[in-house]
């Protein structure tokens, strides 16, 4: 898919933007503070309703402004051209629209534009909290299956009622509880969760495996391992994770009703990374730990691509200032003349000259972006 057009109103330093992007590399040059990240975030947005800087939507509202607006064009492989758009209001709920026709969510734009995105945050994917881990892998499976973000809402809701319940329980027990029932409908929830995860977790680790290996030379073995909660067999079907939910959940009903909180389901699902048996989060280098997000961003694009058949978009978030020559020559091997690519950085240097000569560069200064002649 290509990303043809973008246009925001009051967004971060933006009053107005307006980009035509390239369909392959595309360079936003310029120096710190000046609003390159801003382009990849609005972006980012377009895609996946989220921010990657802030869980706080209105945070990208240009100060001054009461709410900011994000269109994009859109042009699929399957020959199907979109246009969306995604409005961020202080005072309304956050709300889209996909060919001018008002989305009944904004989560019903997950889909038409797919983005996979890379910047210095995503380190705390190895050597974050397990909240970053989870985040990946709810991200990369709602771009391909929506039916998946219903149910992890579904679940975080069925969650936040039992957890109350288990506080009420601890603090005077009834019999007649209901628990049972919520047991039934987190199990149902969670084991969905589960299976999808496990099935991405398995091909996130076989794609970045070879996406390490290349990338590293091969000199490093990059391997992924998916940690359930509950734990449950890796041939495990549906109609098993969920069994194997309901038997922890009466096992540690005593427990959680102690503790006045939930202690097992998704929630606490983590990944475990290795480079040559090795965990990366306590024994990886940064030049490591870099290099082991990469391959996990290059796993994700292939996913979504095989999953989706579109080539997501690639967003660059000044990195390749962070990789040595080597490993920026392979990454933009493997991305080049593959999907579209957003790449931000503060100078061209580190750059072929065959990639620029064929590449859309812009210079971004003070909230202005201006497309340099070919």
């Amino acid at each position: 898919m290509i990303l043809e057009r973008l246009e925001a109103r009051s967004f971060r330093n933006y009053e107005s933007l307006t980009v035509e992007p390239g369909p392959g590399v595309n360079v936003f040059v310029g120096d710190n503070a000046q609003g390159k990240s801003n382009i990849l975030e609005a972006i980012y947005l377009l895609a996946t309703t989220k921010s990657f800087r802030t869980s706080r939507d209105t945070e990208v509202i240009r100060s001054g402004s009461s709410e900011t607006v994000i269109n994009g064009n859109v042009r699929r492989e399957d020959e199907l051209s979109a246009e969306v758009e995604i409005r961020i209001s202080e005072t309304e709920r956050k709300s889209a629209r996909i060919n001018g026709a008002r989305a009944a969510r904004a989560v019903d734009l997950l889909g038409v534009l797919q983005a996979v995105f890379f910047g210095a945050l995503d380190l705390r994917l190895v050597n974050g909290e397990p909240a970053a881990r989870r985040n990946y892998m709810n991200l990369a499976i709602s771009q391909v299956k929506p039916a998946y973000c219903n149910d992890l809402g579904s679940y975080r809701r069925v969650l936040l009622h039992r957890n109350s319940l288990l506080k009420r329980l601890r603090d005077e027990w009834f019999c007649d509880n209901g628990l049972e029932a919520w047991n039934q409908q987190l199990a149902l929830y969670g084991s969905r969760l589960i299976g999808a995860r496990r099935l991405l977790a398995d091909e996130v680790a076989r794609l970045a495996g070879t996406a390490h290996e290349e990338l590293s030379g091969g000199l490093e073995e990059f391997t992924v391992a998916y940690v359930p909660s509950p734990s449950v067999p890796e041939a495990a079907g549906a109609g098993d994770i969920m069994s194997a939910f309901l038997d922890t959940l009466a096992r540690l009903s005593e427990e959680e009703i102690r503790r006045g909180t939930t202690l097992a389901g998704p929630q606490r699902d983590d990944l475990r990374f290795r480079i040559n048996g090795m965990e990366v989060r306590t024994y990886g280098s940064q030049g490591q730990q870099r290099t082991a997000v990469l391959s996990l961003k290059l796993a994700e694009l292939s996913f979504i691509e095989a999953a989706s058949g579109e080539r997501p978009v690639m967003l660059l978030d000044d990195v390749m200032s962070d990789l040595d020559d080597e490993r920026r020559t392979r990454l933009m091997e493997r991305v080049k003349g593959r999907c579209q690519v957003f790449i931000t950085c503060t100078n061209l240097r580190g750059f072929s000259s065959d990639l620029l000569e064929n590449a859309a560069i812009f210079d971004v200064a003070g909230g202005t972006v201006q497309r340099r002649s070919a």
